[in-house]
């Protein structure tokens, strides 16, 4: 639960660059619903992303940071796939939204800020080469 929370209030601020880039259809309140249905997908799938991928062995390492970049730049693909999907289902027009390749490079973008403020608060992130903090706590195999 904890999580969702998080993430359902990161994709706010999120949800406000999106809808300045998506083209307008209706009232504000709607092009909102649909940026935060974009900005959600991004937060919280890609919170799954993250987490999938940091179970990959050797990961804190230079060439592991190459394939959780590509992992990130897949996983991107996926969240803009599902926050289609959804839109979609609200009756959307997507042909109006930006290719889908945008998607995984706004994931990774999302991600090199996201980890860029987790370091700069002195937690673990992409740039320091730890894991995660729970990772930092447990026993060493040395």
């Amino acid at each position: 639960m904890k999580a969702l929370t998080r993430n359902t209030l990161l994709a706010l601020p999120v949800a406000l660059v999106v809808s300045a880039a998506l083209p307008s259809h209706g009232t504000p309140w709607w092009d909102f619903l649909d940026a935060f249905t974009l900005a959600f997908s991004f937060t919280y799938v890609g919170y799954l992303v993250e987490k999938t991928l940091l179970k990959i062995p050797g990961i804190e390492t230079s060439g592991g940071k190459v394939v959780r970049v590509v992992g990130w730049f897949a996983g991107g693909l996926w969240c803009y796939v599902l926050a289609r999907w959804a839109l979609l289902a609200y009756g959307r027009d997507t042909s109006q939204l930006p290719s889908l390749m945008w998607g995984g490079v706004f994931f990774v973008a999302l991600q090199f800020v996201l980890h860029g403020l987790l370091q700069a608060s002195g937690k673990p992130s992409f740039y320091s080469g730890q894991l995660a903090e729970s990772d930092s706590s447990a026993p060493s195999l040395r």
